[in-house]
C-alpha cells in the first residue's frame, strides 16, 4: 500500500509541475512538442493536436519539451516561427520557466487546507482555553498518546523506540529478585502528556515499580512491545532514575471551513519558510563541510517517511505531500544548471547582456548540472538504505 502511496504523490506533484509549464506555454502561444512523466525507457505514447503525450518507465521526474526551448541556434525554422520559445520576451520565458514551481506551491497550499478540513492530527493540551472551546464544539476525537522524545544512551534508545510511536498501554511492573513480573498496572493514558511522563517517573522512583511495558503500533495495525527498567545518569541526572522517554497527547480535531483556509495559507507559509531555511543549511554543510546533511532523503528514505506518514491517516499524508510539493518548488527555482532557476538564469544573464547564450553551452552546462544531481541523488539513495539496516 506505501509503494501505491508512494507512486501517486509522485505523480500528482511531477504532473502539476509540469502541467504548470504546459498551460503557461499555451497561455503564452508556445508549442509544446512533448508532455512526458518519468524518464525512458518509454512505455507507452499518445499524440493529441501538436503534443505527444509520454509516460515513462523510471518515475523519478518529469519533462514538457517546449519549441524553442533549448535555443536552436542553427535551426531557421525555430528562429522565424512565432510560436517558438526561443521567439519570446524575457519576461514570458520566465513566466513559463517559473509555473511549475508557482503550481507546486498552489498545491501545497490546497493539501494543507485540505487536511485541516478533513482533520489533523494536533498536539493537544487540555488545560487551555483553546482545547475546551473545540471540545465544546465536538471536534475533537481520537485522541492519544505518543512518544516525544528518546533520550541518548537510554533504556527507550536501545530498544529501538523512536519519537511518534503511537501508544496503546504502559504497565508499572514490579518484579521478583530473579526479574519475573509478579504484579502489574495499566497507566491512565487519559491525562496530559506530562503528566503520564511525570507518573512514569514517580513509579520507578518510590519503589514501586522495577519497569515498565509500553504496548504501541507498529505498521498493519499490528501493535508491539517492550520493557524498559529506569537506570540513572540520563540526561545527565545521577540522582533519579529514568527510562529515557517523554510522552504528548495528540487527538484529531476538525475545523471550521472558515478556519481552513487561512490555517492552510498559515501554515503553506511556514512550511516554505522552513523548506528554504532547510535549502540554506544543506548549502552550508555542503561547501562548508563538504557533506549532505542527515536530514536530507532520497526516494528510498521518502518512501519510509510516506509509510510512517500513512499511519496517522489521510490527512497526514496530505501534510506530508504538501512538504514535498513546496521542496519541488524550492528545489527547481534554485539558480543551478538542468532546474527552472538555472534556465530563469539563462534567460536574465541574456537579457541584461543582450547576447544569446549559444545552445552547445546551455546543453554542457545543462548535463554537468543534470549528472551533479543524478550522483546527489544516489550518495543520499545509497545512505537512506545503508539507515535501513541499522
Amino acid at each position: 500500500m506505501t509503494f501505491i502511496i508512494f507512486i501517486i504523490i509522485l505523480l500528482v506533484l511531477v504532473l502539476i509541475h509540469e502541467a504548470g509549464h504546459f498551460f503557461a506555454a499555451k497561455i503564452s502561444g508556445v508549442k509544446v512538442d512533448e508532455f512526458a512523466f518519468g524518464f525512458p525507457p518509454k512505455i507507452y505514447s499518445v499524440k493529441k493536436g501538436e503534443t505527444n503525450y509520454v509516460f515513462n518507465a523510471l518515475p523519478l521526474g518529469g519533462y514538457v519539451k517546449i519549441f524553442g526551448e533549448n535555443g536552436e541556434d542553427k535551426d531557421k525554422k525555430v528562429k522565424k516561427d512565432e510560436r517558438s520559445f526561443f521567439n519570446k520576451k524575457p519576461l514570458t520565458k520566465i513566466f513559463i520557466l517559473s509555473a511549475g514551481v508557482l503550481m507546486n506551491l498552489i498545491l501545497a497550499y490546497i493539501l494543507v487546507t485540505a487536511s485541516f478540513y478533513i482533520g489533523t492530527t494536533f498536539q493537544i493540551d487540555k488545560n487551555t482555553q483553546e482545547y475546551k472551546k473545540f471540545s465544546d464544539e465536538g471536534r475533537i476525537r481520537n485522541e492519544f498518546a505518543v512518544i516525544n522524545y528518546i533520550a541518548n544512551n537510554s533504556p527507550a534508545k536501545r530498544a529501538g523506540l523512536k519519537p511518534g510511536l503511537k501508544i496503546e498501554y504502559i504497565y508499572i511492573n514490579e518484579e521478583s529478585s530473579n526479574g519475573t513480573v509478579y504484579s502489574k498496572r495499566s497507566l491512565d493514558l487519559n491525562k496530559e502528556g506530562d503528566q503520564i511522563s511525570q507518573d512514569i517517573f514517580d513509579s520507578i522512583n518510590t519503589g514501586n515499580a522495577d519497569s515498565i511495558t509500553i504496548v504501541y503500533d507498529i505498521k498493519n495495525e499490528k501493535t508491539s512491545s517492550t520493557t524498559l527498567a529506569g537506570i540513572y545518569g540520563i540526561d545527565g541526572d545521577y540522582k533519579n532514575k529514568k527510562t529515557g522517554i517523554s510522552i504528548t497527547k495528540f487527538a484529531t480535531i476538525t475545523l471550521p471551513i472558515s478556519d481552513t483556509f487561512i490555517l492552510g495559507f498559515q501554515n503553506t507559509n511556514q512550511i516554505i519558510k522552513e523548506t528554504v531555511l532547510g535549502f540554506g543549511i544543506l548549502f552550508k554543510d555542503l561547501f562548508k563541510h563538504g557533506q549532505v546533511s542527515k536530514d536530507v532523503s532520497g526516494p528510498v528514505g521518502i518512501f519510509n517517511m510516506i509509510s510512517q506518514a500513512s499511519q496517522f491517516g489521510i490527512s497526514y499524508i496530505f501534510l506530508f505531500a504538501a512538504i514535498l510539493s513546496v521542496s519541488l518548488a524550492i528545489f527547481n527555482i534554485l539558480p543551478f544548471p538542468a532546474l527552472d532557476g538555472g534556465r530563469i538564469l539563462f534567460v536574465i544573464i541574456e537579457s541584461i547582456t543582450k547576447k544569446k547564450i549559444s545552445e552547445k553551452w546551455q546543453t554542457i552546462l545543462n548535463g554537468i548540472g543534470f549528472v551533479i544531481l543524478i550522483l546527489l541523488m544516489i550518495i543520499v539513495s545509497f545512505r537512506d538504505i545503508m539507515s535501513l539496516f541499522k
